[in-house]
């Protein structure tokens, strides 16, 4: 039953995924499209080949190894500039490409 899932503090909950619907355009808000994603990747690795700097924004400024590397397209997650959660669009001004890791601990910053 439904009831069984009752959640207190509803933040971040949307009723379309607790009620069931399976509109794919409702749960796809927050994601990327491809030609975006593959646009901004081509972009950032250009510029970061012409500084000499890696095309994670993260990596290119730390002290690593990681600092010059050239991540495959495949290596990294598009990410939003000013978090979804906070406001931010999911369009080609507010994406980003991050390495997998720095993406996965950004979060909603």
């Amino acid at each position: 039953m439904l009831e069984d899932f009752y959640v207190k503090d509803k933040k971040g909950i949307y009723e379309y995924i607790l009620g069931g619907c399976l509109d794919s355009r409702l749960l796809n808000i927050r994601i990327f499209a491809e030609p975006t994603k593959t646009s901004v990747y081509q972009s950032q690795t250009s510029n970061a080949k012409e500084q000499g700097v890696s095309n994670c924004p993260l990596c290119a400024i730390g002290s690593n190894n990681n600092k010059s590397r050239i991540y495959k397209q495949s290596e990294m997650d598009a990410d939003h500039v000013t978090a979804w959660s906070k406001g931010g669009s999911t369009d080609v001004g507010n994406c980003q490409m991050l390495c997998k890791t720095h993406n996965r601990a950004k979060g909603n910053k």
